[in-house]
C-alpha cells in the first residue's frame, strides 16, 4: 500500500504516476524516445533534461506542473476510483474485512 504523503521529488512523482498507470520503465522510456535505464535514473533523482520533461508529462497524462509543483497531487486512476466506489458501498463489516486484508498484504502475513 502506498503512503498517503504526496511524492516529494520529481523522480518520485514520475515513479508514482507511472506505477499508478501500470506502465513499465521501458514502456515510458520508449514513449519519450529513451530507454528504461534513463527512466530509472530520473526516478532515483538524476536531473531530467528540460526537453524531456514535457514528453514525460504527456506520456503520463498529466500537466508538467503536476510533476514539478510542490502542492500537485497525483490523480487516482480510473481503477482506483472504481475500487473506492465499491469500498464505500460496502457495509461496515465489509469495509473492516477489506482493511484487514490490505493490512495483511502490507505486512506480508498473506501472500500477494
Amino acid at each position: 500500500m502506498q503512503s498517503t504523503c504526496p511524492p516529494r521529488s520529481l523522480g518520485e512523482r514520475i515513479m508514482v504516476r507511472r506505477k499508478r498507470l501500470g506502465i513499465l520503465q521501458t514502456e515510458l522510456g520508449h514513449a519519450i524516445g529513451c530507454n528504461g535505464d534513463a527512466i530509472s535514473r530520473f526516478e532515483r533523482g538524476r536531473n531530467v533534461p528540460p526537453d524531456l520533461l514535457p514528453r514525460i508529462a504527456m506520456a503520463l497524462g498529466v500537466p508538467v506542473e503536476d510533476l514539478t509543483s510542490d502542492v500537485a497531487q497525483i490523480e487516482p486512476t480510473r481503477e482506483e476510483l472504481d475500487v473506492l466506489t465499491v469500498f464505500r458501498a460496502l457495509p461496515d463489516s465489509g469495509r473492516a474485512y477489506v482493511r484487514g486484508l490490505m493490512l495483511a498484504l502490507k505486512d506480508g502475513s498473506i501472500a500477494r
